[in-house]
């Protein structure tokens, strides 16, 4: 029997990850679709670094969304799936929309947190929608969210982004459907 080198095996969990949120994000868009579980502090915690984000994507503060970040993170985006792995491929792309005269605000509204009762992972379902001054120009959809503690902190392990409508600049010529 052969073994999975490294990338191999970060290919299958990131698989595993898309296949998961591909399937949970959109059936749990609203609250009520998927109640929260798990330690009320963990809850609290997760969610509270989620604004926190938030907060440092308004004000391009690098060093705080580095924070939030785990170093290992997979980022999947909405509408062309791209892949970013790791806290540096992740931090590059928000300083380069940081640096963008036409930046857009991105906001992620936390809808539920279930908190793992066998390990310290949760997982986070919600909506985002990012815009630009223009209200016309946005996009907007579903993620889901695997937190990872670490060291006592809750950090984002990965995130998935599902787009579902959009207008102006934002919506896409194509969708890459069979290419």
């Amino acid at each position: 029997m052969t073994s999975l080198t490294e990338l191999e095996l970060q290919r299958a969990h990131l698989s595993v990850i898309i296949t998961l949120a591909v399937c949970l994000a959109p059936a749990a868009v609203n609250a009520s679709d998927c109640p929260s579980s798990g330690a009320t502090g963990d809850v609290a915690a997760i969610s509270a670094e989620r604004q926190a984000f938030n907060r440092a994507i308004a004000a391009k503060d690098l060093e705080r969304i580095a924070v939030v970040l785990h170093a290992n993170v997979i980022l999947v985006t909405g509408t062309d799936s791209e892949v970013y792995e790791g806290r540096d491929a992740q931090l590059a792309v928000w300083r380069s929309d940081f640096e963008s005269a036409d930046r857009a605000l991105y906001a992620r509204t936390t809808n539920c947190v279930r908190v793992s009762t066998v390990a310290p992972v949760a997982l986070e379902v919600g909506s985002w929608r990012g815009q630009r001054e223009s209200a016309a120009d946005f996009s907007a959809g579903s993620y889901a969210a695997k937190w990872r503690q670490v060291d006592g902190a809750w950090k984002v392990e990965a995130e998935v982004y599902v787009t579902e409508t959009c207008g102006g600049d934002f919506c896409p010529t194509s969708t890459g459907a069979g290419q």
